[in-house]
């Protein structure tokens, strides 16, 4: 025999032994099972026609959702197998009966349980044109589709799960339960982890299965046979081979997760008694005996050391999923395991009964609803909390000093009432999100840290109490992910009922003191629970640092509790390590804050859309946002939440609407004064003629019918309002309510009145009135009735009469003129918006002139401005026939050019109170230096008056006006909603023959809240403007567009292939920004031009493009984009042309 001779036998040999290899293991993984019954979970495979739905996960319930379920169920196949097919019974002898014991049975004998089958990616045999999925692969598609098709869709991400895991998906499941912190769906398997509470496993191989006993020859044979079919064999194969280090380290591991302290679950095991021969399935016509079976998966196998009595199932490998009847003795063991899982995942340990209290007595939808003046409950989702953040980080303090000149300039006024009202729009680095609030940032020494002592200040109205429920709401229905990791618990205390009497005669007051007053009282006592939840948070360690304390109100208590017992009470839960603190501004924070935010009022956006979802038709929202959007002046108030609200519901009761002759702040008040008085005065129980007066009847009176049934309350106001002012008292305790009863308006019960009184509001509604501190609607309510007050006194030359609170009751009145009030205060940044009011309700009565006689009367200002700014804001409260306002704003005019001239700039002309008129006069006179200085002043105001309008739309299209064009562009940036004529001008220095104008004109377009079509179109066109800076500033226009018509997006694609990188990359964010991208955007054409901007890219960051399940996906750090592909072939027959033209060019084009 000859080399070739004896070459030719191997090979031959090699090949019959491959096929005998190959028709083996076919026949022991396909073959059907002697007993006639459904194949077991490693005996059938998923057919081809399925594969292409089995390569997901997927859920699908199996019985009917009756609404009342409070618990999820969830069955997950073995390897080379699906739903319904592993957990089916068929009769051997009749075929067509088959039971899915799922479906059929179990709903029979579970309650209130929704039960999914859950589909993975358990073929065998793989597609050979794929990457072999690996485990890790397999455990992030399970856990992103337990999590996109389940939890996401709960109204809590934690609803109790029980798992019944079948065979290799208990090994699958126990790797989803124990992925590291550092995966990529971190938070999804964080979520899966706390809702689990129980698995049960049917014959899961923990330490291998007897297949390891003939792997030596099934695995080339399974190889061959994978070859023979074009496929690959699974790499999940190897987990059923025997027992290997890391399944043990899995075992390990998957142990201390079941015995985690915060959220342990029940395990059970089931394994078979039934006898398989591996050997028989291949040469089943040899006798029995030459064959002794084994369990496929044994006892020690598929038991956990945990599990001290698992329990045995009569039958063999394949049938331990599959059953047949209720009459079955294995149903019953398994069905009653379930049964025995639920009662006690209902049931829940003595913390978690101790937190369920806690969410279904004290968090009730009640306590945390958000009462809109009208009575109406106002949704979650509209409840905005906007914060930023006052003690900044270094990063912020970096971010800052980097600021631009444009935002430099864009800084509003400190004098202009939305400074005054505390409610401008901070700059968006220092902005802070309440879903991140606990991320990780750059601490003031340089290092990262994650902030978890939280201090927050905001004023009366700014929204707290809302804060807190918001809060305790969002982390109830799971929506803020970040939190849920990191707490398992909101303990929200409202620190003014530390001040009550029984608390503090309570000696050595502690957290279980609390926790039974504040959590376990009612609507009875639970001293039980209120012991377990002090014992685990302070006896056990690790617990208090998943529990997050949310101590409402420190500013109430600072003062009153400063000494004994519940003083260092108070200490201790301020020392407490996860803690958010809010307090009115003069409260003092404690030491050791992380982070320090305040609060603001609604963005613009946010006051739209709470129009919107106020008023029941589109038509009315349509013509109270043209109101608002007409009177700039009032723009400033409606961004405070109450006050927006109170003007929804007086256009609602008709005593506001678009006719309305409300041009002042002051018209304003006067306006929802007397809608709140008329939804009062049924309340009150007022008489007319010794009849009630109706609803109904109250809203045909005029203002002066309205005020005269409530003249006693609204003196009562007035007094209380003053009086508080004097003592720097906003929140009044009942006794305060009682003094000033007590000695201005002697015939008014104070608890049977004050709870009708819309104007003021509790913090704490279900305590009793004693017990109870009131403010008023917003701090401008209390300024207003303490300025009715003053006007009051003013015309009728009586004194002004306070009381000094505080406690000092036998201290003596207190009284002073209404001049001397004023000579002492009127420069007094405090008294601002009071002396607002009072202009505009002197001049409601035609007797605003002797007031600014007064005003310009001495002590004067020897510096100046102060005293105009004052004149100003006065002046913009009354009416144009005032004789003296000429003069006044003459003189306005004077110290403007005069301040341009002293120090270069005109901030005067930045508040909008300036009279337009004088603004006008002043604009057209000056040089055109001056004119530009003047206009970025009222370019960072809410709105441009319209005057200043035409005139700037008249440079814009001067064609005199030359050298000034840019910088009047740059200027227009700082306004976000501009006039559509002014817009036209803007539009048609798109065609300025000087290059440097072109992008100024766009990048006040960029600023626009939103743009019309027509405009785009216009934009777009400078996508082929020769200089890149111009294309580059239009992209940057699109990308402010969170949704572009294809035809718009087909040319910025087309600028991914554009020669300047910069205007590549604006291309890419614009992309980015998109809501959506239809399949073919980035297919066709544009795939080359995509490929090489990417390819570029990816060498200096982490940006990847690959295709899985037909869907082209481009993934980076910040950004994934998914678009589906109709034609694979043809997609990387492109990509293929797209490299060829890059790997075929000099390097330097790629």
């Amino acid at each position: 025999m000859d080399v070739n001779e004896g070459i030719s036998l191997a090979v031959w040999t090699t090949v019959l032994c491959l096929f005998v290899c190959a028709t083996a293991a076919w026949l022991w993984f396909y073959a059907p099972a002697g007993s006639g019954t459904a194949p077991s979970s490693l005996a059938k495979p998923a057919s081809d026609s399925t594969r292409s739905t089995q390569r997901g996960v997927h859920l699908n319930q199996v019985n009917k959702d009756n609404g009342d379920t409070d618990i999820d169920i969830i069955a997950i196949h073995g390897l080379d197998t699906k739903s319904p097919d592993t957990w089916t019974w068929r009769d051997r002898r009749n075929p067509n009966v088959s039971v899915n014991w799922l479906a059929d049975l179990l709903p029979v004998d579970v309650e209130k349980a929704r039960i999914f089958t859950l589909d993975w990616p358990a073929d065998l045999l793989q597609p050979s044109d794929l990457v072999p999925k690996l485990d890790d692969e397999i455990v992030t598609l399970l856990i992103d589709g337990i999590d996109r098709e389940l939890l996401a869709k709960n109204k809590t991400r934690d609803r109790p799960i029980l798992f019944i895991a079948s065979c290799l998906g208990g090994i699958i499941l126990m790797r989803a339960l124990t992925t590291p912190p550092n995966h990529e769906c971190t938070t999804s398997c964080h979520c899966l982890r706390k809702a689990t509470r129980g698995i049960i496993f049917l014959a899961t191989p923990f330490r291998g299965t007897s297949f390891q006993e003939v792997a030596h020859w099934a695995d080339p044979g399974l190889t061959a046979w994978a070859l023979i079919r074009d496929r690959k064999v699974s790499k999940l194969l190897d987990s059923v081979k025997g027992s290997t280090f890391e399944l043990e380290e899995l075992v390990r591991t998957f142990t201390r997760f079941c015995q985690h302290p915060n959220w342990p679950f029940l395990v059970f095991n089931f394994y078979e008694l039934g006898m398989t021969s591996l050997w028989r399935k291949i040469f089943p016509w040899l006798p029995t005996l030459f064959f002794k079976g084994k369990p496929l998966v044994g006892r020690s196998s598929a038991t956990l050391d945990i599990v001290l009595e698992s329990l045995p199932l009569d039958r063999t490998h394949g049938l331990m999923n599959k059953f047949g009847s209720r009459g079955c003795a294995d149903y019953k063991k398994v069905a009653g395991k379930i049964n025995e899982f639920i009662g006690k995942i209902r049931e829940g340990t003595p913390l978690a009964q101790a937190d369920a209290w806690i969410r279904e007595k004290c968090y009730t939808e009640d306590r945390l609803k958000i009462e809109r003046l009208s009575g109406t409950k106002l949704p979650m989702d509209q409840c905005y909390i906007n914060l930023f953040i006052i003690e900044r980080t270094g990063e912020d303090k970096d971010r800052s000093n980097k600021k631009s000149a444009k935002e430099s300039v864009s800084q509003s006024s400190p004098f202009s009432l939305t400074a005054r009202l505390k409610v401008e729009t901070p700059d968006g680095t220092i902005q802070a999100y309440l879903p991140s609030l606990f991320k990780e940032r750059e601490g003031p020494d340089g290092r990262k840290t994650q902030p978890r002592r939280i201090f927050i200040r905001g004023r009366a109205g700014a929204g707290k109490t809302t804060l807190c429920k918001k809060i305790v709401y969002s982390f109830m229905h799971g929506e803020w992910p970040e939190w849920t990791e990191l707490f398992d618990r909101v303990l929200w205390v409202p620190l003014r009922n530390l001040k009550l009497e029984e608390r503090r005669r309570q000696a050595g007051y502690n957290f279980l003191h609390l926790f039974s007053h504040e959590y376990f009282s009612r609507p009875k006592s639970r001293k039980d629970l209120a012991e377990v939840l002090s014992d685990t948070l302070f006896g056990v360690p690790g617990k208090r640092s998943r529990t997050l304390f949310l101590l409402d109100g420190l500013d109430e208590v600072s003062q009153d509790l400063s000494e004994g017992d519940m003083s260092g009470f108070l200490n201790e839960l301020l020392e407490q390590p996860n803690v958010i603190i809010t307090s009115r501004p003069y409260g003092k924070p404690p030491a050791g804050l992380d982070l320090e935010l305040k609060t603001i009022g609604f963005y613009p956006k946010q006051v739209k859309d709470y129009i919107k979802m106020a008023f029941n038709d589109q038509e009315t929202a349509n013509r109270a946002q043209s109101f608002l959007k007409s009177r700039s002046f009032i723009q400033g108030l409606m961004r405070i939440p109450v006050q927006l609200d109170a003007l929804c519901f007086a256009w609602d009761n008709k005593n506001v609407n678009d006719s309305s002759k409300l041009d002042t702040m002051t018209d304003v008040y006067r306006a929802i004064n007397q809608s709140l008085w008329k939804k009062d005065i049924p309340r009150l129980e007022k008489k007319h003629d010794d009849k009630l007066i109706t609803a109904a009847r109250i809203q045909q009176a005029d203002r002066t019918e309205v005020e005269n049934h409530v003249l006693k309350e609204i003196l009562f106001l007035e007094s209380l309002a003053f009086t508080g002012l004097q003592n720097d008292i906003i929140e009044f305790e009942s006794e305060h309510l009682g003094q000033i009863s007590d000695r201005f308006v002697r015939d008014i019960s104070p608890s049977m009145t004050v709870p009708c009184l819309s104007f003021l509001r509790t913090s704490d509604s279900p305590a009793k009135f004693s017990n109870q501190t009131y403010h008023f609607l917003h701090l401008t309510y209390q300024e207003y009735f303490a300025a009715r007050y003053f006007v009051r006194q003013w015309k009728t030359n009586k004194p002004l009469e306070y009381l000094a609170l505080h406690g000092r009751k036998n201290e003596n009145n207190t009284s002073t003129t209404a001049m001397q009030f004023l000579r002492k205060n009127k420069y007094a940044a405090r008294y601002d918006i009071l002396w607002r009011f009072v202009a505009g309700l002197l001049d409601a009565e035609g007797k605003a002139e002797g007031f600014f006689h007064a005003i310009e009367d001495e002590p004067h200002d020897l510096l100046g401005p102060t005293h105009q700014r004052l004149v100003m804001h006065c002046l913009s409260e009354v009416s144009t026939e005032m004789s003296l306002r000429k003069r006044l704003e003459v003189k306005l005019k004077e110290w403007l050019l005069f301040e341009y001239k002293f120090t270069g700039k005109t901030r005067l002309a930045s508040e909008a109170e300036f009279p337009e008129s004088a603004l006008l006069d002043t604009m057209q006179e000056v040089g055109i230096d001056e004119k530009i200085r003047i206009l970025k002043s009222v370019a960072i105001r809410p709105t441009i008056p319209p005057s200043i309008v035409i005139l700037v739309t008249s440079w814009l299209e001067d064609g005199e006006f030359i050298t000034g064009k840019k910088d009047v562009l740059l200027a227009l940036q700082a306004q976000s909603s501009l006039s559509n004529e002014l817009l036209a001008a803007v539009v048609a220095r798109l065609e300025d023959d000087d290059w440097s104008v072109r992008p100024a004109a766009l990048g006040v377009l960029q600023a626009q809240s939103s743009l019309s079509n027509e405009l785009l179109t216009a934009v777009i066109v400078r996508l082929g403007d020769k200089n890149g800076g111009v294309r580059w500033a239009a992209l940057g226009v699109l990308q402010a567009q969170s949704s572009l018509s294809d035809e718009l997006l087909t040319a910025v694609v087309a600028r991914l292939g554009d020669k300047d990188w910069d205007v590549r990359k604006a291309a890419l964010r614009v992309l980015q920004a998109q809501s959506s991208l239809s399949d073919d955007l980035l297919n066709g054409p544009f795939v080359e031009p995509l490929f090489k901007f990417l390819l570029r890219g990816s060498f200096d960051e982490q940006w990847s493009w690959y295709v899985i399940d037909k869907t082209s996906c481009i993934n980076m750090p910040e950004w994934v984009g998914r678009t589906s592909i109709d034609n694979g072939k043809e997609f990387m027959n492109m990509v293929t042309r797209a490299r060829d033209s890059i790997y075929g060019c000099d390097e330097r084009q790629v």
